[in-house]
């Protein structure tokens, strides 16, 4: 059994031109087999990841593959912007963050926010019935 304690991986960083400081822990970064990476980010007021895309080949890409995101809050409120859609998540909500959508959180309150951040290639989707 692996076990990660809280803090065996914390780091402070800023991400994408985001305003601030965040409190960022990285799960099991290079060693899990899973195709997907988790971090737990805590916010204080104020901070925020910037804006940001990841899609494989474009210019503004932040990372060199695609990937998709899943924001999870666990405490707080936070505003989650993707593709110009603003909207306030509180604990237990979560917002899906397509790769090549242009997308960020911030902590506009007063008050802590934590979200975990699960992310990792897309896959290949099935099409619907309708072709989309």
């Amino acid at each position: 059994m692996l076990v990660q304690r809280r803090g065996d991986n914390a780091h402070e960083m800023s991400f994408y031109g985001g305003d601030g400081v965040l409190q960022v822990e990285r799960y099991f970064a290079t060693t899990t087999a899973l195709p997907a990476q988790v971090m737990l980010y805590d916010f204080e007021p104020g901070t925020a990841e910037g804006e940001h895309l990841h899609l494989e080949g474009h210019d503004d890409s932040c990372s060199a593959t695609s990937s998709d995101e899943m924001y999870v809050v666990t405490a707080g409120e936070v505003v989650m912007t993707v593709d110009g859609e603003r909207t306030v998540l509180k604990a237990g909500d979560s917002a899906y963050a397509p790769a090549g959508s242009l997308h960020g959180v911030a902590n506009e309150s007063d008050s802590p926010a934590r979200l975990v951040l699960v992310y990792g290639e897309p896959k290949l989707r099935e099409p619907t019935s309708n072709g989309k």
